[in-house]
């Protein structure tokens, strides 16, 4: 079970603080979708809340935001390994999560803006237990590949003041 208690999150040094109204409860085989406006602290919450509750229980290979950096480092780890770093950010990152070995929690912020739809399904996401997603795409359909969707929902109702509401929703089933 991929598991956030209800409660309250401050980050401080962001200036944000994040109200989860009930238990986040995902079985295994889960795809969770982050959705929220930009500057609604989607990456701030993976960052500061999800990932360290979640560190110390599962194995987590985390696809950042900013791609243009994490791009030399999956290279230069690739290279470590001795293994071949191919050209394509499609192919890199598949070869990436191969070599990494963590089949557990795959985290992915905003990593669909840089593959077409093949190149997301070639990354066979289905053989992690759980699969995070910050996405400003359409909420996707159900995923036969997945047993289980849902979505997190980022709610600023005053972008001058700390608080995020979060709102968990079921995709499917239905």
């Amino acid at each position: 079970m991929l598991e956030l208690a209800a409660g309250t999150y401050p980050v401080p040094h962001a200036g944000l603080r994040y109200e989860l109204a009930r238990d986040l409860r995902l079985p295994r085989g889960s795809w969770l979708r982050l959705r929220g406006e930009n500057g609604a602290g989607k990456t701030t919450f993976l960052e500061y809340v999800l990932i360290p509750n979640l560190r110390d229980r599962h194995c987590l290979l985390y696809l950042a935001q900013d791609m243009d950096l994490q791009q030399n480092t999956m290279r230069a780890t690739l290279a470590l390994m001795g293994r071949e770093a191919p050209q394509s950010l499609a192919d890199l990152a598949s070869a990436w999560i191969e070599a990494g070995g963590c089949r557990e929690v795959v985290i992915l912020d905003e990593f669909d803006k840089y593959l077409t739809a093949p190149q997301f399904t070639a990354l066979n996401l289905s053989r992690f237990g759980w699969v995070v997603q910050v996405s400003h795409l359409e909420r996707p359909g159900a995923r036969p590949d997945l047993p289980s969707g849902f979505e997190l929902a980022f709610v600023r109702p005053d972008a001058g003041r700390p608080e995020v509401h979060l709102g968990l929703e079921r995709l499917w089933p239905a």
